[in-house]
């Protein structure tokens, strides 16, 4: 029998006084930008080359930080939370450089274009464009319902937001900021494009995954989820899209002619609810992890079993790969922060 093609290990772990609710990497892979569910905002440096990783707290957002984004080629990320404010730090010092109060709610989602010029708040239904420095530069008209998710598509012309029973996806084009809609009777919750660009996709508060054909705006969904779909990831070569369905991943085959009509594959191996998803950047390799506090390693189309996995100290909350691909960061809602090397073996 062949064994597997990866294993995930171990490297280093570090010990927050905050359950981790966020995090972020820095474009070289050497920082990450932390969210402390409970307030804080920690800046944990890491070393491949050692096996090292530190985390300090270097600020807060009182009653609870929510998002955490690092500006692309830079050394600066933002953080927001239930103060109504969102902070811009110094990546490489920690020190605070600007904090911004947009709105009267929460800012919720955070999210940087990638080239790094823009950088996307939404608040309830108020979506606004903030220069690195902080100064606004877009206020769209508020959404009709609260925005659930954020998101860029690669070159960064189209910024798409989850809400209430529509996908709006405004392209981004200054002086002219334009919107279209794709509407559907429900709440969509999560925002996936496709690395390639062909596709949008969300799961859905109604319990089925939705998606859009970009350049026609066919739509098609996949229905049979046992409850809300609220986790959605790509391959880094558009062929998989990844969602949660109780205590398994199922993963749609976008090659060929698509999905529609055919069978998912469903990978088994957690024994609680999936609670998060993670496609590596640019390879075939998928990590989820779940209630049942177990971290697993899969590579969908490759193998349908389970090529590793790891029960955590706690429940995880979060899970990022590194730019690069060859590490990933887990945070847990004890405070627990691991990073694990994909090893091929």
């Amino acid at each position: 029998m062949k064994g597997p093609s990866a294993i995930l290990e171990p490297r280093a772990s570090a010990t927050l006084d905050d359950y981790v609710a966020d995090l972020a990497w820095s474009g070289d892979g050497t920082r990450l930008a932390i969210a402390g569910g409970e307030g804080g905002v920690f800046l944990g440096a890491w070393d491949a080359a050692e096996g090292a990783l530190s985390a300090q707290r270097i600020g807060e957002h009182m009653m609870g930080t929510l998002a955490v984004a690092w500006r692309p080629k830079a050394a600066e990320f933002a953080s927001s939370g239930q103060d109504n404010a969102i902070a811009l730090w110094d990546g490489a010092t920690g020190a605070e450089r600007r904090r911004l109060r947009p709105a009267m709610a929460w800012t919720e989602h955070l999210a940087w274009s990638p080239d790094g010029a823009q950088l996307a708040s939404a608040a309830g239904r108020q979506l606004t464009l903030w220069s690195p420095e902080g100064e606004p530069l877009h206020k769209f008209e508020p959404h009709a319902g609260a925005i659930a998710a954020l998101g860029w598509d690669k070159p960064g012309r189209d910024l798409a937001a989850a809400t209430n029973g529509a996908m709006a996806i405004h392209r981004i084009e200054p002086p002219r900021y334009g919107t279209r809609q794709y509407k559907w009777p429900s709440s969509c919750l999560t925002v996936a494009f496709s690395p390639n660009g062909r596709v949008i996709a969300t799961g859905m508060q109604d319990g089925s995954l939705h998606f859009w054909y970009l350049s026609s705006g066919k739509d098609s969904q996949m229905r049979g989820y046992p409850a809300k779909v609220h986790l959605t990831a790509w391959s880094g070569d558009s062929r998989w899209l990844a969602s949660n369905a109780g205590n398994e991943v199922v993963c749609w085959d976008f090659g060929g002619k698509g999905p529609e009509g055919t069978r998912p594959v469903q990978l088994s191996g957690h024994t609680d609810r999936v609670e998060c998803l993670a496609f590596q950047p640019a390879g075939g390799y998928l990590v989820s992890a779940g209630r049942d506090w177990r971290l697993t390693l899969w590579q969908p189309g490759k193998a349908s079993q389970a090529l590793d996995a790891h029960l955590t100290d706690s429940e995880p909350s979060c899970l990022r790969w590194s730019p690069d691909g060859r590490h990933i960061a887990v945070g847990e809602r004890k405070g627990k922060l691991t990073v694990y090397e994909l090893v091929k073996v």
